[in-house]
């Protein structure tokens, strides 16, 4: 590439995970030997300053995480992306459910990837703005990223970490029954329903539920994409406080809000509150056994505090879906289901032998390492960018 990489960087996401993530990319695209600028949405006015920026120095393209910038445009003008002919990878860590406009925008200059491949089936079978989209695992970083790791036990703190904010299930399900009638019974039917299924299964179960009421839905109506926010949250939210209670007589930290309404009489589990992304994910992370992760309803590949656990010599302590079974079958003992039993079963299989399961990481980790590496992800930005002149639906 001749020009520049244009990277849009805010600090309005949860813990600055946005901020982080674009930052660890961007040095993965310098390694590569491009040259990369940093441009903070953070400010008043930005949109007007991007656009001069983008009109004064020629970049290649832009890269962003989960619609910052994706619409910007003057009042009754086009994109400014579009104007400067800069193509825009939209990189998205959630659900198109999660503020579907940005998902939905219909332009050749935005690209629209994701970290979850789920997530792009979903957008190309039931969105479908460009004819195109673009799975992108985030990967491993770097194990230079972890000094020393993988830490030796007697560097470590016997400990399992889990960086991740609750929210009370119950204060959800209040808030449904105040909804109308027909849609409260649509979302505690789905949701009952849908508790141990992965995100390809919702519109499906939706559509068959809500037909049952009269209603006929598609996957890209606004109603559908209302609902589906609704009992991805809930679903997730649920399934950490099944983690979390089935968890608490175990030597578990947590790292993150909306714990309150959990028990901590007798628990050897810790609540921290929340700390930076950078502390949990990186600095604080090698000095674990494990790492504890829930994914987001996915199957198609694992969270990202999956990749970091495995680069920094933690074992990852998570729900098990086809990804881990197919790619990480070493990694089952301390894999789980939505049970408590089993729950407790994975966090005890790492404390019974430690040893044991640092070996079975470090050899995922290197099972893992040329196809799903963060360098990896780079270069397959670099090159889906290059695609912008096809990457429009066909008019015929």
């Amino acid at each position: 590439m001749a020009g520049s990489i244009l990277i849009l960087r805010g600090t309005s996401s949860a813990y600055d995970f946005i901020g982080g993530m674009l930052g660890l990319v961007a040095q993965e695209m310098e390694a590569l030997g491009q040259r990369v600028v940093s441009f903070s949405t953070d400010e008043s006015g930005w949109s007007r300053r991007l656009a001069d920026l983008l009109q004064r120095e020629p970049f290649d393209f832009a890269l962003t995480m989960s619609g910052i910038g994706v619409a910007a445009a003057p009042p009754g003008k086009v994109l400014i992306w579009e104007a400067a002919k800069v193509p825009l990878f939209n990189w998205n860590c959630d659900h198109p459910c999660y503020y579907p406009p940005r998902h939905g925008v219909r332009n050749r200059f935005v690209l629209h990837g994701y970290v979850f491949p789920d997530h792009a089936h979903y957008n190309i079978r039931h969105l479908n703005p460009n004819g195109m989209a673009f799975a992108v695992h985030i990967g491993m970083p770097p194990r230079q990223l972890f000094p020393g790791a993988p830490l030796p036990l007697s560097e470590r703190n016997g400990r399992i970490i889990f960086s991740k904010s609750g929210q009370d299930p119950n204060v959800i399900e209040a808030d449904w029954r105040k909804r109308m009638p027909l849609f409260r019974d649509i979302l505690f039917a789905a949701g009952e329903e849908l508790l141990h299924r992965s995100t390809a299964d919702f519109v499906p179960v939706l559509q068959r539920i809500a037909e049952q009421y009269g209603v006929l839905l598609t996957g890209n109506s606004e109603l559908t994409l209302s609902l589906l926010q609704d009992l991805d949250s809930y679903i997730r939210f649920r399934r950490g406080d099944m983690v979390m209670r089935a968890l608490l007589n175990r030597p578990v930290d947590v790292f993150g809000t909306g714990w309150d309404h959990v028990p901590r009489d007798g628990a050897r589990a810790v609540f921290h509150g929340a700390i930076p992304w950078q502390a949990a994910a990186i600095e604080r992370l090698p000095h674990y056994l494990g790492c504890l992760s829930v994914n987001p309803l996915v199957e198609l590949s694992v969270h990202d505090r999956v990749f970091f656990a495995l680069a920094a010599g933690v074992t990852p302590v998570s729900d098990g879906n086809a990804f881990a079974r197919t790619l990480m079958p070493g990694l089952l003992p301390y894999s789980f289901d939505f049970t408590p039993e089993r729950i407790a079963a994975a966090a005890d299989a790492l404390l019974a032998d430690p040893t044991e399961a640092i070996a079975r990481t470090e050899a995922a980790c290197q099972a893992l390492s040329r196809d799903f590496a963060m360098r990896r992800a780079a270069v397959q930005i670099m090159q889906f960018a290059t695609l912008q002149e096809a990457n429009a639906r066909c008019s015929a």
